[in-house]
């Protein structure tokens, strides 16, 4: 499929995928990458080299239940024929959730505002082999959420989290702001063996942030840390008064947010309404 070409448009893709087979994100050579799958999906149908902007890098094991990239092409496509097309060549464990227009030199990194994460830990000594790839099997039989919820409550608003982020993080500033954070189990498993989410909304977040909070929430959970070692850590900004880092298995980034939220200083470069076409509405 490779209509004629026209003037340059910008395309935005909603994508989700499984991370688990995936180094990241971001391309490396020789390695099979999110934006490497795509990249040579979409340019199998435009017909030319095409750059696929990104508002997230994620690690290699993450898993996005929408991630909004974006790529501008001179061809006349329709919106609905890049959804089906590229979902007729994109492997199992990548697809194409919706397709809309946006203005030519918008881009998803600039335009976001805040963005969610989610981290699941499954419990217990049974393993769930539906939780395998996207939660983090502890074994404990049980975490305190109240005692995660209060210390969690601590990180609210702005802080430096100097003491949440990894050696490799090249971010100049450790400034972030936390819109909002809370723990509960996951209603489908409760009673049976319960799987526990942490969901984090904030403005932006640096490397390894949300799974070293995960990390730490969890010693929170097992009555290792408290809600002052969590302001200690935020005080400090030392990594050794936070708690380890999780697994990446766990880790989905939820949703990013174009709108509904503060934008901290981003200008928006244009405030045209987008045409869109959506596919299966069920994300989850």
């Amino acid at each position: 499929m490779t209509e004629g070409a026209g003037a340059v448009r910008n395309i935005l893709l909603t994508v989700q995928f499984d991370g688990t087979d995936f180094v990241g994100w971001q391309m490396q050579p020789g390695q099979r990458s999110v934006q490497g799958v795509l990249a040579q999906a979409v340019e199998g149908m435009v017909q030319h080299p095409v750059t696929l902007y990104g508002s997230s890098r994620t690690d290699s094991g993450v898993h996005a239940r929408a991630l909004p990239v974006n790529f501008e092409t001179p061809r006349t496509i329709p919106l609905h024929g890049f959804l089906r097309g590229l979902n007729a060549v994109l492997p199992s464990d990548l697809g194409v959730l919706s397709v809309e227009e946006r203005p030519v030199g918008w881009r998803t990194r600039f335009e976001s505002v805040a963005k969610t994460y989610v981290y699941r830990y499954q419990l217990g000594d049974a393993r769930w082999p539906l939780y395998s790839r996207t939660a983090w099997h502890c074994r404990w039989p049980a975490l305190d959420l109240d005692a995660m919820n209060d210390a969690a409550e601590a990180m609210l608003g702005e802080h430096d989290f100097n003491a949440f982020r990894s050696s490799r993080c090249v971010s100049k500033s450790s400034l972030r702001h936390m819109h909002a954070i809370r723990v509960a189990e996951l209603s489908e498993t409760r009673g049976k063996a319960p799987v526990v989410e942490l969901e984090v909304t904030g403005n932006a977040f640096l490397h390894n942030m949300v799974r070293i909070i995960a990390g730490t929430m969890a010693e929170v959970g097992r009555g290792k840390l408290r809600r002052a070692n969590v302001e200690r850590a935020l005080e400090s900004g030392e990594r050794s008064h936070a708690g380890p880092t999780a697994p990446p298995c766990g880790l989905t980034l939820w949703k990013v947010y174009f709108e509904g939220y503060p934008r901290l200083g981003k200008p928006r470069v244009s405030t045209q309404a987008p045409k869109a076409v959506d596919g299966p509405s069920d994300a989850g």
